[in-house]
């Protein structure tokens, strides 16, 4: 489905509702523009993918702002022409995206999900004083 609005010239846009293959999307993609939510951030960096912070939930997703900004792989813009000039910027600096990338990739916890599951359950075997 293409979008309606006049994006100008070279610039083609294709909107899709949800999608299956978003890790598809990412390998293929040199930088995103998401809020700050710690699934899509994750995914990202496991990705090597610099991201563009461009909103937050109070709270919950705050902290996830200093994070990125502090291990190097992105930045907080909430203003659209903000993000259009940052986003431009880095793809103009190929050495940048390439440093944000590394950085991206040193962040990435792909594990992350096995780790706390072993350590629930070694928690879990200890309680019951089970031997693992």
């Amino acid at each position: 489905e293409r979008s309606s609005r006049d994006w100008g010239a070279g610039v083609t846009v294709q909107v899709n509702g949800f999608v299956n293959n978003m890790d598809e999307y990412m390998r293929a993609s040199d930088a995103i523009v998401t809020k700050a939510g710690p699934g899509t951030i994750a995914e990202a960096s496991i990705c090597g993918l610099p991201c563009v912070l461009s909103s937050y939930l109070p709270g919950q997703e705050a902290g996830n702002v200093p994070y990125v900004e502090e291990n190097g792989f992105g930045a907080y813009e909430g203003d659209p022409a903000g993000i259009a000039d940052t986003v431009s910027s880095w793809l103009k600096d190929t050495d940048l995206l390439a440093m944000m990338r590394a950085k991206a990739l040193d962040a990435a916890r792909p594990s992350a999900t096995l780790d706390i599951a072993r350590d629930i359950a070694a928690l879990l075997f200890e309680h019951k004083g089970i031997k693992a």
